[in-house]
């Protein structure tokens, strides 16, 4: 199905196949294929928010000890941040997407899953 999204859309959808990706099921591929779609279509978006949290972000330490830049949501530039993504997030593309059956779902998820993952769901 082709669907015209916006960016935070599909980063949102991004968070909501997460947990289905290690289903060894249809709808694990279908999750695991539609994952790609949208992570290739936020490519752009992806390193120009990165670019974004390094610009803001401050200086911190990894959990393994690495150097990391973070932004947190309490910094004085989070909103400046903000402020210069929310165009970004509005940009549509058109992504083509692939759907399983609600009957597919049925004893492979549980009701918050399937509700998560509705917009990939048809009849």
């Amino acid at each position: 199905m082709k669907k015209k999204l916006k960016n935070s859309k599909m980063v949102e959808m991004l968070h909501q196949l997460q947990p289905l990706l290690s289903h060894r099921d249809k709808i694990g591929y279908v999750a695991a294929r539609n994952y790609r779609i949208l992570s290739n279509s936020l490519i752009e978006y992806e390193t120009f928010r990165r670019s974004l949290v390094e610009k803001y972000g401050e200086d911190a330490v990894g959990p393994n000890g690495e150097p990391i830049v973070q932004l947190k949501m309490d910094s004085p530039n989070f909103q400046v941040f903000c402020d210069e993504l929310t165009p970004f997030n509005e940009m549509e593309h058109e992504v083509e997407l692939m759907t399983a059956k609600y009957d597919e779902a049925i004893g492979c998820l549980s009701g918050e899953e399937i509700l998560a993952i509705d917009w990939m769901l048809e009849d």
